[in-house]
């Protein structure tokens, strides 16, 4: 019986990451689908990039890739769409980010998830000056054409508010609304970089780490609706 049970909790798991994967796999393919819509096939479209990138790291196929893009280009039935949420459980705020063209059930569907789970969704506006949303790039410092001193100061000239480094790259850290102007930039000087947007929260919340635990559970069950692309929140475990 005990062979048994480890070949089920096995197949369990297989199953259980393959679901995951699944999931992963199709809001990659959604990221695809709006970077088109949003720019077309603007080779230069760093969304579309990045979602590129980010598909050819799960190993989807090259055909899926481009038979998506050429489906966004002539399909205008399917209108993806950002949406985010503002919800709480046990004390902590939490935003959503999602991708979805029906807002009304991936909203129905999100706010059941946390009234099941004793917390609730909020008018939008409700939580978000909970959080500051800042740009960060990441760049190897192999790719700066300048050296670090000089990076560092056209660096603050486009916006950097913080910047960071270890052995190999660099980190810098924008408001929101430099973010746009720093990427044209180190594009225009040919500099390659990763870059995202977060929310970071002002003031985090420290709870204890069996209440963490169980948040934190309770993100990675929410994280598992294709909708839903980033979650923030503002939980810190002691």
């Amino acid at each position: 019986m005990s062979g048994h049970s480890k070949w089920t909790n096995i197949q369990h798991r297989k199953s259980h990451q393959d679901f995951i994967k699944s999931k992963k796999f199709s809001k990659i393919i959604k990221e695809i689908y709006m970077a088109v819509r949003e720019s077309g096939s603007n080779n230069n479209s760093f969304r579309l990039k990045k979602a590129i990138i980010n598909a050819k790291s799960l190993n989807i196929p090259k055909i899926t890739i481009e038979k998506t893009i050429q489906k966004a280009l002539k399909n205008n039935k399917n209108n993806y769409k950002n949406l985010n949420l503002e919800g709480q459980i046990q004390g902590i705020s939490l935003i959503i980010e999602c991708i979805t063209d029906n807002s009304i059930k991936t909203t129905s569907n999100i706010k059941f998830f946390f009234h099941k789970n004793g917390g609730r969704l909020f008018h939008n506006g409700t939580l978000t000056h909970l959080f500051n949303r800042i740009g960060i790039f990441s760049i190897k410092k192999k790719d700066i054409p300048l050296s670090m001193d000089d990076f560092e100061l056209i660096s603050i000239d486009f916006g950097a508010k913080e910047i960071r480094k270890d052995e190999k790259k660099m980190y810098i850290y924008t408001d929101f609304k430099y973010f746009g102007l720093m990427k044209n930039n180190y594009e225009k000087l040919k500099i390659f970089h990763k870059s995202i947007i977060q929310q970071i929260a002002k003031h985090p919340k420290y709870i204890s780490k069996e209440n963490g635990k169980k948040i934190s559970n309770f993100i990675e069950k929410l994280k598992e609706n294709e909708n839903i692309k980033n979650i923030y929140s503002n939980m810190v475990i002691k």
